[in-house]
């Protein structure tokens, strides 16, 4: 008799264990299914702000490879005459300082390149 209480315990709690399982599974089929659309809707927003953002990032390569041939134009155009400005200004105040120097200190006397 004690065998056939345990067995229709085990039986009962059984079932009552397979119709919580149900029940959970089902509960958490429909809150899968609420992620699901809530994904759905985020893709379709995200989709065309992906497309947009592609077009822009696109518009700006452009852009961006623009300038640096225009920057590219632009240095191969003043660098050159930049340089030779600057190597020129170098002689240029080479000259004159060498020319000042020999105005100030005037005529050198033989004896003072002996004493130098």
């Amino acid at each position: 008799m004690a065998l056939q209480v345990a067995l229709y315990t085990a039986s009962g709690s059984s079932i009552l264990f397979a119709a919580i399982l149900i029940h959970v599974l089902l509960q958490f089929g429909k809150q899968l299914n609420r992620v699901v659309a809530a994904v759905e809707r985020l893709e379709a927003e995200v989709t065309p702000l992906a497309r947009e953002t592609r077009a822009v990032v696109d518009q700006v390569r452009d852009i961006s490879e623009g300038a640096q041939r225009v920057a590219g134009i632009a240095s191969g155009l003043v660098l050159p005459s930049l340089s030779a400005f600057n190597r020129t200004s170098v002689v240029f105040r080479t000259g004159i300082t060498a020319f000042l120097r020999a105005l100030w200190s005037g005529p050198r006397h033989p004896e003072q390149n002996a004493r130098a």
